[in-house]
């Protein structure tokens, strides 16, 4: 139906519209151009008869013998200057507005003011320019603020007929609206216009005086013609209303429309009928089937009692929703448990090997009869293995678990032949906020197996320093060992792991892997060594609240 409707009326009405506005605008744009050159020679003659009146003025010679005179040395002198160049002007002057400028006008003070009281200032651009051109005058266009009009003035230069000497010049003033008399109109149309812009493509003269000195633009709903003036680069231009040509056509062209109109109206209720029937549901069902990517998986309850095709995919849709939302429950639920039992794993692999040699130096110091030592060392061990069991309780403080690994060191200094020094600095606001246990301990133990057994005796340094960072608790313990053999990999950043050649990183790699399920992947141990000396681990570790203490 678009096809055999649509396509041919619109492409018709196109063609027709189309070719009857050619014809229209050609003959248009002829008419104006004959109209405008027509105008232009007006104006040019009317231009030229300004001219021609000025040859009288400039060749008086008793405007010569005038001027030429010296300049008034008094008052008196001046007065008498200015009544005979009143009377020579009055004399000389015919339909237009005289002015006479000395050359040296400066010397004549008071015939200035006088001057001055009129619209036309004798600006130093009209001596220069006139003395320039020979035989001729300039023109000039100026607005005048006692006629909120503009006007034309042309000024010529006043030479004596001997020696062809500079002696002033002559100002004739015209109204714009005299030279808008020089102009015809058509009477066919009602909005016919003239303007004249000057080199710079401002207006200059137009019907409207709001304009005047405003660029031309191209307005694309007009018909434009244009031609030059003989004088001052100036142009007139002629501007009708293209509806003014397109009357006739616009008629066509409302009744091609109207036809268009129609079919469309026709074949779009069709459409919609269709669409209504058809493709609607269908988009609906696809836009909620796009939800699923948001996770929300709901069943489509829009058509569910239609018997046709769409009623069968709704249907359809329904009951794979619901499998999915069994299955994803099942899977929560497996996710859930496996965490758990992940955590309790992580969470009894203790080191047996710690027991056994503390174990092994309690009887060594006891064969040396140092009671003291030994009740120190059986009292730490006590509170170490009370920490690490406590009924199962998998939340402590960050001041007890800093205690449970000064716990460590002490025991691990009572029972070793080596000595070394631990540093501590723990931020008084983070003493009592919530951690999970046993995250420091298997870390200060890594440094004292890889890092201060590997020094001379008293030579090792540990720092245990943890403290806010935005939402966050950091821990950096630090000592001043061997470091790594190399540099560690991304890998073995990200994993907490600390890979040396007797496999000793287990306790690093439960820490991370403990922090990463309770916490996410933004958590964890990060470590960084130094390939000369000293390693260096971060754990992150976030400010819980009492909702995440719960769950």
């Amino acid at each position: 139906m678009t096809i055999a409707i649509f396509i041919p009326v619109a492409s018709l009405g196109y063609l027709s519209f189309h070719q009857s506005r050619g014809q229209l605008d050609s003959i248009s744009s002829q008419f104006l151009q004959d109209n405008v050159k027509l105008n232009a020679a007006q104006i040019d003659n009317f231009f030229n008869s300004v001219e021609k009146e000025s040859e009288k003025i400039v060749s008086s010679l008793d405007l010569q013998k005038l001027l030429r005179s010296d300049p008034p040395k008094s008052h008196e002198d001046e007065t008498v200057f200015i009544g005979r160049i009143i009377e020579l002007i009055r004399f000389l002057k015919g339909s237009y507005g005289l002015y006479v400028f000395p050359n040296q006008l400066e010397n004549y003070p008071n015939y200035r003011k006088l001057i001055n009281q009129n619209p036309i200032e004798p600006k130093p651009e009209y001596f220069k320019r006139a003395f320039e051109t020979h035989g001729k005058g300039v023109w000039y266009h100026v607005w005048d603020d006692n006629l909120q009009k503009p006007v034309f003035i042309y000024v010529r230069a006043v030479r004596t007929s001997y020696y062809y000497e500079a002696l002033g010049v002559v100002v004739i003033q015209i109204p714009d609206s005299m030279m808008r008399e020089q102009l015809a109109f058509p009477s066919s149309f009602n909005n016919y216009s003239l303007m004249l812009v000057d080199d710079k493509n401002q207006i200059i003269s137009s019907p409207s005086t709001n304009v005047y000195k405003e660029p031309h633009s191209l307005d694309p709903s007009l018909t434009i013609a244009e031609t030059k003036l003989s004088v001052g680069g100036w142009s007139l231009i002629a501007a009708v209303p293209k509806e003014e040509f397109t009357g006739n056509i616009n008629k066509i062209k409302s009744f091609t429309f109207w036809i268009v109109t129609s079919s469309l109206l026709l074949i779009s209720f069709f459409l919609f009928v269709i669409v209504r029937s058809f493709t609607i549901p269908i988009k609906h069902l696809v836009s909620h089937m796009n939800k699923i990517r948001t996770g929300l998986l709901y069943p489509f309850r829009s058509y569910t009692r239609r018997q046709d095709e769409i009623g069968q995919l709704v249907e359809g849709y329904n009951e794979m929703i619901v499998g999915m939302t069994d299955l994803l429950e099942t899977t929560k639920q497996m996710e859930s448990d496996k965490r758990q039992l992940e955590i309790q794993t992580l969470n009894h692999q203790i080191n047996p090997h710690f027991f056994y040699n503390t174990l092994d130096a309690i009887k060594w110091k006891a064969e040396s009869a140092n009671e003291t030592v030994i009740a120190s060392m059986v009292t730490k061990l006590s509170n170490l293995l009370r920490f690490s069991l406590n009924n199962g309780d998998e939340w402590t403080t960050v001041e007890r678990e800093v205690m449970h690994a000064h716990n460590y060191l002490d025991i691990e200094l009572l029972r070793s032949n080596r000595s070394f020094q631990v540093f501590y600095q723990v931020d008084p606001d983070v003493q009592k906020l919530k951690i999970i246990k046993l995250i420091l301990q298997p870390i200060v133990e890594n440094a004292v197996k890889h890092g201060m057994n590997h020094l001379f005796d008293g030579k090792g340094k540990i720092r245990l320093t943890a403290k806010r960072s935005g939402m966050d608790i950091l821990f950096i313990i630090e000592d001043n060992g061997p470091g790594m053999a190399e540099e560690p990999t991304e890998k073995a950043r990200s994993a907490g792991e600390r890979e040396h050649s007797d496999g000793h990183g287990l306790g690093l790699k439960n820490v991370h892997t403990r922090l990463q399920l309770h916490f996410g992947g933004d958590y964890g141990v990060q470590m960084d060594s130094n390939q000369q000396s000293g390693f260096r681990v971060l754990i992150r570790h976030p400010i819980l609240n009492d909702d995440q203490l719960k769950s």
